[in-house]
């Protein structure tokens, strides 16, 4: 079946009243970054109280269908030890490779 090349005021009058009377959707759209900020706690109480392992929170995450790298968990946990708030990826890699050279230089003495 062809596209259609045409159409008339009326028919893109119609579209435009249908569109915007779509439900809104971004209550119940949650990012994989929220969704794992959500999780955090949990995550933590599983590893403090429960005694689980990173992988461990991976695969009950897995199988749920929530994927997540066993870094992505790691990172909360560390997170949490240091008392620290999550660094952007930029920021963090800009910062630790300044504090690496640093800390190479002391480490090959």
């Amino acid at each position: 079946m062809a596209t259609q090349q045409f159409f008339t005021q009326q028919q893109i009058e119609e579209a435009k009243t249908r569109l915007e009377n779509l439900p809104d959707l971004s209550p119940t759209r949650i990012t994989r970054n929220d969704a794992l900020e959500n999780l955090r706690s949990t995550i933590l109480m599983l590893a403090k109280e429960k005694g689980y392992t990173v992988k461990d929170i991976k695969s009950a995450l897995d199988s749920m269908k929530f994927v997540f790298s066993e870094r992505s968990i790691s990172e909360i946990l560390k997170e949490d030890e240091s008392g620290k708030k999550r660094q952007s990826g930029k920021l963090r890699r800009k910062s630790d490779s300044v504090k690496n050279t640093g800390e190479s230089v002391q480490h090959q003495n």
